[in-house]
């Protein structure tokens, strides 16, 4: 799962509430859609996006569907942490030795 697409699933704040339900359990897609200002079928492009970033799947109850978690969800959001945390290494270096830079050539 790249992360550029798990960075996209997790930068919009209807898809990260879609996560905290399914955190506490599997959804019908009805109640998964309940309560947000936006339509349904606006709620089924964010599931996609969370479902191509392999953080939820879907499984097909007759004519239902039902979102879950995606077991290798946690996962995913686990390299991206880690890529961050870098990332923030990265940076906490690289000021460091601009600062001792800018301290000794005042």
């Amino acid at each position: 799962m790249p992360i550029d697409a798990t960075i996209g699933a997790l930068a919009d704040p209807t898809r990260r509430e879609l996560l905290r339900r399914l955190a506490d359990q599997p959804c019908r897609a009805g109640e998964l859609a309940r309560g947000f200002a936006i339509s349904r079928p606006a709620i089924c492009k964010h599931t996609r996006m969370l479902g191509r970033a392999g953080l939820i799947r879907a499984k097909k109850v007759g004519r239902e569907r039902i979102y879950e978690l995606a077991p290798r969800g946690q996962l995913a959001v686990q390299e991206l942490i880690r890529t961050l945390e870098e990332v923030g290494a990265f940076w906490d270096s690289t000021l460091s030795a601009f600062k001792r830079y800018v301290e000794e050539n005042r």
